[in-house]
């Protein structure tokens, strides 16, 4: 079975993503069947070639969660059900509930100091 999934190429610390068509049985970085976009988590840009999706989704290839989700939020979904799809600028930059935890614990140990 193929599936439509993330292959990591960044350095430590720089998550940088393929979207990649490979075998389900591979491994995480092995040998991809295509390539099908980039995913840059650390400046929220997505670039997917939808021709290219679109052909592997009626191919049958599955999505992992992660793919379905950046999928979603640019269109590609709604395209390839046949309907109007619009891209999602503020999917990538939403606020997470892990950065608001981190946020909020940051700021306690500041106001305890003050008092």
């Amino acid at each position: 079975m193929v599936k439509l999934r993330l292959k990591r190429i960044g350095k430590r610390k720089q998550p940088y993503y393929r979207i990649v068509a490979t075998d389900v049985n591979v491994a995480r970085n092995g040998r991809a069947l295509a390539e099908v976009g980039l995913y840059d988590p650390m400046h929220a840009a997505v670039r997917i070639d939808e021709e290219r999706a679109i052909e592997w989704l009626d191919k049958g290839a599955q999505m992992s969660e992660t793919v379905a989700n950046l999928f979603h939020s640019q269109g590609v979904l709604a395209r390839w059900k046949g309907r109007a799809g619009r891209v999602r600028d503020d999917a990538l930059t939403g606020d997470k509930p892990k950065r608001r935890r981190k946020k909020a614990a940051a700021v306690q140990p500041a106001e305890q100091e003050e008092a």
